[in-house]
């Protein structure tokens, strides 16, 4: 007669069990019924009394039942997946589709850097245009001011004035160069197929207020002034040479006239011609001054283009370069995502040859599953709720 084999001990078949399902549901990536197995296990183990061991092992016998279950749940739902007819053509469909994808995105991304050389260099022309007219509109008022004012009692309200004005320039220059480089970054965007916005560049521009605080006002000069002496000259000579006439005259006629009246004359005369000398001298400071003022204020817009137009360059050259490394980034990460994709989608149309040996594990596994269970079940009754 055959020896029965002796009835093995509660908890060691429940710590089996629970090692061979902790197994299964680790194979299986469900960490959720692993953790509760462990749990549930390590409770076990550490019970010291009967009462601390009962309960234990009503949680276990409870666990590996809905473990058991979940895991069978899965198993079947990966078969019908696997069973399913239309699952070859959809994965070879996902394959080319795919491949159709990587090779378009690939040929536009190889155009990216003509559309990003392009677009900088249609932004750079187009500042430095707008810099040189409104430079130019800037000139224009300013010598309209100029002549509407006397510069030497408002020179510096006339080139407070002015200096605002190219201040206020270069700050919407500035506006004009950021929405540029906006107008670029999303060319990019649109042209390279990415499904997320370029981030946009820094722009490294300073103030137009601190731009132009740096340009010194040329000093004031002597060149063409008329010595103070010859000045006087020039008034003093006519009336000189009104009175002068005036007795000539008389003399040269023979003209008897009295001396009061060639002296109020005389005066007259000299008076007029000095008054008329004088207005002219005159005239011709205010123009001497509002020459200088122009000569200074071109001087002042020609280191303004300079200074601006350098700022420009350098700004849009360093946003070209951050726009080429986000660039290269971007599509870098579409690539290896999209390498990712395409190898996954190779190995699922490559596994179809071998979907009868995973249905033949998965019916093992729900065997294996089966036999667990009933196990599971045999320690219930020794422990019910």
């Amino acid at each position: 007669m055959a020896t029965p084999e002796p009835a093995r001990n509660p908890v060691d078949e429940a710590l089996d069990l629970l090692g061979a399902t902790l197994a299964g549901a680790e194979a299986n990536d469900r960490e959720d019924l692993a953790r509760r197995l462990r749990a549930a296990r390590d409770e076990l183990t550490s019970a010291t009394t009967a009462g601390r061991r009962v309960a234990a092992m009503r949680r276990a016998s409870q666990e590996l039942l809905r473990a058991l279950d979940s895991l069978r749940s899965d198993l079947r739902y990966r078969r019908a997946a696997l069973s399913d007819p239309a699952r070859a053509a959809r994965l070879r469909a996902e394959l080319g589709a795919l491949r159709t994808r990587s090779a378009r995105l690939r040929g536009v991304s190889r155009e990216w850097s003509q559309i990003l050389g392009d677009g900088f260099a249609g932004l750079t022309s187009d500042v430095e245009f707008s810099l040189r007219t409104r430079t130019r509109a800037v000139v224009v008022d300013t010598e309209r001011d100029i002549g509407e004012h006397d510069p030497g009692k408002e020179r510096a309200e006339i080139m407070g004035r002015f200096r605002g004005r190219l201040a206020a320039e270069a700050d919407r220059l500035r506006v004009e160069l950021d929405y540029g480089v906006r107008v670029v970054a999303d060319r990019l965007t649109e042209g390279t197929e990415l499904t997320e916005r370029l981030p946009m560049p820094a722009i490294p521009v300073p103030p137009g207020a601190e731009t132009v605080a740096a340009i010194e006002e040329p000093p004031a000069g002597d060149a063409g002034r008329t010595p103070i002496p010859a000045r006087l000259l020039t008034v003093v000579m006519p009336s000189y040479g009104g009175i002068m006439m005036a007795f000539v005259l008389t003399r040269f006629l023979g003209v008897a006239v009295p001396v009061w009246m060639l002296v109020t004359g005389a005066c007259l005369g000299a008076i007029g011609l000095g008054g008329a000398a004088l207005s002219g001298e005159r005239k011709r400071g205010l123009d001497r001054r509002r020459a200088e003022v122009r000569t200074a204020v071109r001087s002042m817009v020609d280191e303004f283009q300079l200074t601006v137009g350098k700022q420009v360059r350098d700004a849009a050259r360093s946003a070209n370069a951050e726009l080429r490394r986000a660039v290269t980034a971007a599509l870098t990460r579409r690539d290896d995502e999209l390498d990712a994709r395409l190898g996954a989608a190779l190995s699922a149309v490559e596994g179809l040859e071998k979907v009868a040996a995973d249905l033949k594990d998965i019916d093992e596994d729900l065997a294996t599953i089966d036999g667990l269970r009933r196990r599971a079940g045999t320690l219930m009754p020794h422990f019910p709720g």
